[in-house]
């Protein structure tokens, strides 16, 4: 589908990217032009492997930015809220693929050599154009913390704490789910079984409410962040047996060091 984009006056904020503003801590106003669309749900807004011409914001909606393995399998790598700021590739190629996830949501393009110009003649927005490169890599990350739990309830538990504080701007007790059970499903690399066993294991636990269609109480905050929930708290990383390390014995033995270097030399 082609997209309509138009071109408007960036008389806004160039990155609105805080849900909730912090004091003292707007971004800088900026002169230049952007062009809006009003996406519809599933509508590309790039193409893995398309060149980067233009860096994007959310303004409404929700949108994604994910990959279809060989095994036609997809993996979500960034769920877009409002305000997030996206498409900065890698050796000016997009390395994903995004899309709208809801009807309506409006996302605003920047031309990347307009902000370039912008970046060399304004250091203050050459700094907020950083920090939102930073706020892109920060989001993998976490998602990165999220996928590195143990137990599928241990990481949709995890990902509702994160998303009720994304959507709030702060630590929040509700969340209504701006996406599907099958999006959550390819966020976290599970089967949508598995993410609505999880989510009725969470309820029976007593730490999360169902409040409506996709709306959810977390009521044990405390307990999902540490994993209480599940009976593994406090139970530490998992060791192989036979593998740690004694008190007679060091990761990098010096000893060993030694004698590949005494072999090493005698060759």
């Amino acid at each position: 589908m082609k997209q309509e984009w138009h071109t408007v006056r960036a008389n806004a904020l160039v990155w609105d990217h805080r849900p909730v503003a912090a004091p003292g801590k707007q971004p800088k106003l900026a002169d230049s032009v952007s062009a809006l669309t009003s996406c519809c749900r599933g509508q590309m807004i790039y193409h893995e492997g398309a060149p980067v011409e233009c860096w994007y914001r959310v303004v409404s909606g929700t949108a994604r930015r994910f990959i279809v393995r060989t095994d036609g399998r997809r993996q979500i790598i960034d769920l877009l809220l409002a305000g997030d700021v996206f498409g900065f590739g890698a050796r000016g190629n997009h390395s994903f693929t995004a899309e709208a996830i809801r009807d309506g949501t409006v996302v605003a393009r920047y031309p990347r050599s307009r902000l370039e110009g912008l970046i060399r003649s304004d250091a203050k927005i050459a700094q907020e154009v950083q920090e939102m490169a930073l706020e892109e890599t920060r989001r993998l990350q976490e998602l990165i913390l999220i996928l590195g739990r143990t137990t599928a309830q241990e990481k949709v538990g995890a990902f509702l704490v994160h998303l009720a504080e994304r959507l709030a701007g702060g630590p929040a007790d509700h969340v209504i789910l701006p996406i599907s059970r099958y999006d959550i499903a390819d966020y976290l690399a599970l089967s949508v079984e598995t993410v609505s066993r999880a989510l009725t294991s969470l309820k029976r636990s007593g730490l999360i409410k169902f409040a409506g269609t996709r709306q959810i109480a977390i009521i044990d905050r405390d307990a999902i962040e540490t994993s209480g929930g599940f009976g593994q708290i406090g139970a530490g990383p998992r060791v192989e047996p036979g593998r740690m390390p004694g008190s007679d014995t060091r990761i990098f033995a010096s000893v060993s060091f030694s004698a590949r270097a005494g072999r090493n030399g005698s060759q």
